[in-house]
């Protein structure tokens, strides 16, 4: 391996604590890597792992699940789709399905994984086997047997984004467009400001802005995420003038976005549900690896 390993005191600790600590402070995961031979016959090792890196000191890092003992090449293929599915060490879920915890990095890694669709998934998956016959074979067990989300999950900023773009190819996007600027109020992490309740309202207010000129402040109003928030302010969008013409025309746009952000909201009613895992059925639990190098 040429990639410069971790040399944080905590990562180089023969105590397993100090080195789960250090895990759970730094490690910040960018892929996966599969550690086999061959697929078609019995191994002494295999192993599935998260590789990434340090953010302390930006080291080679990795964490796996053993899944050594694994009789067929389709059992094999069956357990390490499934551990790409479900292992995600250092981060749990709460009730909503909904990463909390540990290194915000991390939890985007994780909260990634989770939405790819179905086509990115099997490529993934192909790709962590030995180029010709092993990924052939791969590509064909996950074509016919991989799970994926039945559709991705929005963020606060991803619908605000969704409600402009659908106000702006229905045609009712001011001319002026120029003068007018869109600010998302929230970031697209943490994952408390994912949407996982469908039972909210998307309200636009016209108001005076603070230093001037005009302003439409986008609020969801009622249940929409785990964080309790009945109220929150997604988005701002802006103009420098406050004339009669600008007021009438920020005015107009006002009564679209309503419009357009409870239509946005109805039809995207089904990606607002609580998190559901994607699974395999009928599989065991397997035993997760050491972090050893």
């Amino acid at each position: 391996m040429s990639e410069r390993w971790c040399e944080c005191p905590g990562h180089e600790s023969r105590d397993f604590r100090e080195l789960t600590d250090h895990y759970c402070a730094h490690f910040i995961p960018t892929g996966w890597e599969l550690e086999y031979a061959t697929l078609l016959e019995r191994e002494e090792q295999r192993t599935l792992y998260i590789t990434g890196k340090c953010g302390q000191c930006g080291g080679f890092m990795h964490t796996g699940e053993d899944l050594t003992g694994i009789g067929t090449h389709d059992s094999f293929l069956r357990d390490v789709c499934a551990s790409m599915l479900r292992f995600r060490p250092y981060a749990g879920r709460d009730g909503y399905g909904l990463y909390r915890g540990g290194v915000p990095p991390r939890l985007e890694w994780y909260w990634r994984q989770d939405q790819m669709t179905l086509a990115e998934r099997v490529e993934q998956f192909a790709a962590l086997f030995h180029e010709g016959v092993d990924q052939l074979i791969a590509r064909c067990w996950a074509k016919e047997h991989m799970p994926a989300q039945d559709f991705p999950r929005e963020t606060t900023t991803e619908f605000f984004n969704g409600v402009i773009e659908l106000v702006q190819s229905s045609g009712f996007w001011p001319d002026q467009r120029a003068f007018i600027t869109c600010e998302p109020a929230c970031p697209t992490w943490p994952p408390y400001l994912v949407l996982c309740h469908p039972k909210f309202s998307f309200v636009p207010e016209l108001k005076a802005g603070a230093g001037g000129g005009l302003c439409i402040e986008c609020y969801l109003n009622g249940i929409f995420d785990s964080a309790g928030n009945h109220r929150l302010l997604i988005g701002t969008i802006k103009t420098v003038c406050d004339d009669r013409d600008t007021a009438i025309i920020m005015g107009s746009l006002t009564g679209a976005l309503l419009y357009y952000g409870e239509a946005y909201r109805k039809n995207n009613s089904h990606r607002f549900v609580p998190y559901k895992a994607v699974k395999l059925p009928g599989l065991k639990a397997q035993k997760e690896n050491e972090h050893g190098k």
